[in-house]
């Protein structure tokens, strides 16, 4: 499993706000033959690579980050060893806003948060742009937008590459413009 963090310091003592999302990258799209009407806006169809990378990543209230990478499925036990790293990484008692997604929602999530010193703070369903970390992927999928990957190795490299070149977005001006 690959991490990348960028810290800005460290609070122990306070509570850590943190937005977390997840995002998936494939290997290779193949682009399939389409017939599109006269006058109408092109859309192309793409069957995407079983072959990819999944991530997990946060954006902290003042700007820390912290991507991994993620072998498998997003599972509610992927996301409470996600949430041990945060608190490793940010301190004890966060505040975690993030989306419904089912390994998110599930109990044993829930039930490990009720004995930690983490509130989950879950955004209304169909929401994502309240949430800051999906802002964050928008920028890495731009990041690596109009190029062809053709092996994990290729991608993981690329992904690791736009992550330190991008900004997070801030957290409180994103929720409260």
């Amino acid at each position: 499993m690959r991490r990348r963090s960028k810290k800005v310091g460290r609070r122990d003592e306070d509570t850590t706000v943190v937005t977390i999302d997840q995002t998936r990258k494939a290997v290779s799209v193949d682009i399939y033959r389409a017939q599109f009407p006269v006058g109408e806006r092109p859309t192309v169809g793409v069957s995407a690579s079983r072959e990819g990378v999944n991530l997990l990543g946060a954006v902290t209230d003042n700007g820390e980050t912290t991507v991994l990478e993620c072998d498998g499925s997003f599972t509610g036990e992927v996301t409470i060893r996600f949430l041990e790293h945060l608190q490793a990484e940010f301190g004890e008692i966060l505040i975690v806003l993030l989306d419904q997604a089912k390994s998110f929602t599930a109990a044993v999530v829930k039930d490990f948060a009720a004995h930690e010193p983490i509130e989950l703070v879950y955004f209304p369903t169909g929401s994502p742009d309240l949430n800051p970390a999906e802002e964050y992927w928008r920028r890495l999928k731009k990041a690596l937008g109009n190029r062809y990957f053709g092996t994990l190795d290729e991608i993981r490299l690329a992904i690791w590459d736009a992550l330190d070149s991008i900004s997070p977005p801030r957290v409180y001006q994103y929720l409260c413009p």
